[in-house]
């Protein structure tokens, strides 16, 4: 049996996206979407997931990429307000890595900042089904932990962690050794739920052709699944010429509407249809292997 979860990355970071996001569970394949708490349009995107309950919506943990909820400057805010005129979180994976890597983060500033995100997400929504993160951070040692500690704390039953797997055509492709450490992050953060209540999916898939899903890769994507329940992860949208502008290391390249294609395609969702794949949600998966 092949199941799969197909995820809307970003909900509450720009109308363009949120529109997108809410054609694409409408009139396609997406069953969940990752909602940001620190965006420039959180308030709609909350607004969307109230007003469509059968969208199952988590939180899309920012790390970077997003104003700060703690609103001081410190070692996680950039000196650049990018959104507007608020203090903003560092303004891409780029730049929060090399200071992650010299020691220039406080985790308990990090921290302090996650509770606050989550602590907004609990003020509109009784759960959190999910968890993810901004540019998939939450990997990383140190950060993992405290993730780890939040999920516990806030019985967050769900956090996406991918996973390679060999021989698996989906992985062989120019992005592979990019997407390596991501992969190998991801089996260490899968041995510590072991003993947990917090569950991942069996297996993880759209980081390989992230930002640019076509027709063509979804189907590509959907041919090559293994048996178990796989997370899709997509970012459907229209294209946006502020988020390139304000943000162009993260979405110069982004093809927003190819991915909202990909999931509103019939051509897809017959595929689906026709191979007996099932299409869920996190919170109908009961037990998932970590």
């Amino acid at each position: 049996m092949k199941s799969i979860i197909v995820t809307a990355d970003d909900l509450g970071l720009d109308p363009s996206i949120n529109r997108g996001i809410l054609e694409a569970y409408k009139n396609g394949l997406v069953t969940c979407s990752a909602l940001l708490m620190n965006a420039p349009s959180t308030d709609e995107g909350i607004a969307i997931a109230k007003d469509n309950p059968g969208l199952e919506v988590g939180i899309h943990l920012s790390i970077v990429e997003g104003f700060s909820l703690r609103n001081i400057h410190s070692t996680i805010t950039s000196k650049t307000a990018y959104f507007e005129n608020g203090i903003c979180l560092r303004r891409d994976w780029h730049d929060f890595l090399k200071c992650y890597l010299k020691g220039n983060i406080n985790f308990k500033e990090l921290e302090e900042e996650f509770e606050l995100q989550i602590g907004k997400f609990k003020s509109h929504f009784n759960t959190i089904p999910f968890l993810n993160s901004t540019q998939h951070l939450h990997l990383l040692p140190g950060i993992w932990k405290i993730v780890l500690k939040l999920c516990k704390r806030h019985e967050i039953n769900y956090v996406r962690l991918p996973k390679m797997t060999f021989p698996d055509r989906l992985w062989l492709n120019k992005r592979m050794f990019y997407l390596l450490p991501f992969s190998i992050l991801g089996s260490y953060c899968r041995f510590s739920l072991r003993n947990t209540q917090i569950q991942t999916t069996d297996f993880m898939v759209g980081m390989q052709f992230s930002g640019s899903v076509t027709v063509d890769r979804l189907k590509f994507i959907l041919s090559n699944l293994r048996t178990g329940t796989s997370e899709i992860m997509l970012h459907p949208g229209y294209h946006s010429d502020y988020l390139v502008k304000q943000l162009p290391t993260s979405y110069n390249n982004f093809l927003w509407e190819d991915e909202l294609k990909a999931a509103t395609s019939l051509d897809t969702k017959f595929y689906i249809e026709s191979n007996k794949i099932n299409l869920l949600k996190f919170s109908d998966v009961n037990t998932t292997e970590v």
